[in-house]
């Protein structure tokens, strides 16, 4: 059986077996349209909190007032003490509590320094980090027009206790995530987990079925070459579309940053597709049935999420955790893509990810063929 031959006998196999169609056509597509919905308009804006001011005077007053100014916060409650406001949070109803001393206006005329408590749902680093940001600017505003009011006092002319007070301006911006959207670093590398995953399903099922039937349906003229190219073919196409699919519509659907250029961006594509499709193989090759593929991959998805360090520090995982995480594709591949199309990176400084994926392609294909060479020839 010739090359074109055996092409022809894996692509009837392919799209003959629904599962692995519902899984290559179907889970791209659904997943493209319904994981960035929780994120769509999840903005860090208007965020509920609780305000306890245990102080009832004008000062904790204008404090409240600036805090429901800032656009990160929504002072949704006024609660009379720490409990009320800690059921609230646990309830999920807030996601902050701000507590506003007894005697604050008196320390401030006494000049000494109140200490307002902050607790906020750090489970989100995005949500706690602008609960922090729009606290921050308040109080500091706050203690401002104390600091300049006591100077006018002095009869020194506003300006000059303005500039005596902040001699320079901070100004703050987000070069990567002007919104602090959850949307402009979350989606973009789920996408890419999402093509590896469903993309290793779908061989893992193709070469689980196979193996479980004992190679029955192939004809034994057939080379292991030829059975690996045309799975490599037909994979690599379809998930090549997958990929344009993702990276253009969805991005344009759903407002993603992409600043990579369009040569690059294929390029690194490229190095992905070719390392996730033997790693393919490679898994279909060494599962003894269909019905192993679908959990074991399902279940490593979580894991490979937080060991590709864009929603956990990679410094806070184990070291041998971060080194077994650069076998899998989608690590260094969430990484430069993220680099490439979300920061503007140039080529050559994702070019040790591109490496890497290159590499394990290499690794990939020959364990691939090596294993299923090993077992067509002891079941021939």
């Amino acid at each position: 059986m010739n090359f074109l031959q055996t092409l022809q006998q894996e692509f009837r196999t392919v799209f003959s077996d629904v599962a692995i169609v519902l899984t290559i056509f179907g889970g791209v597509i659904l997943y493209s349209f319904l994981y960035p919905q929780p994120y769509a308009h999840e903005s860090v804006s208007s965020l509920p909190v609780s305000v306890v001011d245990y102080d009832k005077s004008d000062k904790s007053r204008d404090l409240v007032f600036k805090l429901d100014a800032t656009p990160q916060i929504l002072v949704k409650r006024e609660d009379l003490s720490e409990e009320d406001a800690k059921a609230a949070l646990l309830r999920g109803d807030i996601k902050a509590i701000i507590i506003i001393p007894a005697h604050f206006k008196r320390d401030i005329s006494l000049k000494k320094s109140p200490t307002i408590a902050l607790g906020a749902d750090s489970s989100y680093f995005l949500i706690f980090g602008g609960v922090l940001e729009a606290a921050m600017k308040s109080i500091l505003t706050e203690s401002a027009s104390i600091k300049i009011g006591t100077k006018l006092t002095q009869n020194i002319p506003i300006e000059a206790a303005k500039k005596e007070y902040t001699p320079y301006v901070l100004k703050t911006i987000n070069l990567f995530n002007k919104n602090n959207s959850y949307t402009q670093y979350v989606i973009p590398a789920v996408f890419v987990l999402i093509l590896q995953q469903t993309m290793l399903i779908g061989l893992a099922i193709l070469g689980g079925g196979v193996r479980e039937r004992a190679y029955k349906h192939y004809n034994y003229n057939t080379s292991t070459l030829n059975i690996m190219a045309s799975h490599f073919i037909i994979f690599f196409s379809i998930f090549f579309i997958h990929l344009l699919f993702y990276f253009g519509f969805s991005f344009e659907y759903f407002g993603v940053t992409h600043l990579a250029q369009m040569g690059d961006l294929l390029k690194f594509s490229f190095a992905f597709l070719v390392a996730t499709v033997f790693f393919g193989i490679f898994l279909g090759s060494i599962f003894s049935s269909r019905e192993i593929a679908t959990p074991v991959i399902l279940f490593s998805s979580l894991p490979l999420v937080f060991s590709a360090g864009f929603v956990w520090p990679l410094e806070a995982l184990p070291e041998w955790l971060r080194v077994i995480s650069n076998f899998i594709p989608s690590t260094p591949a969430i990484e430069g893509f993220l680099k490439l199309n979300q920061m503007g990176a140039s080529f050559d400084m994702i070019l040790d990810n591109y490496v890497i994926l290159l590499i394990q392609a290499t690794i990939y294909a020959i364990l691939g063929y090596y294993f299923i060479k090993k077992q067509r020839k002891n079941i021939g």
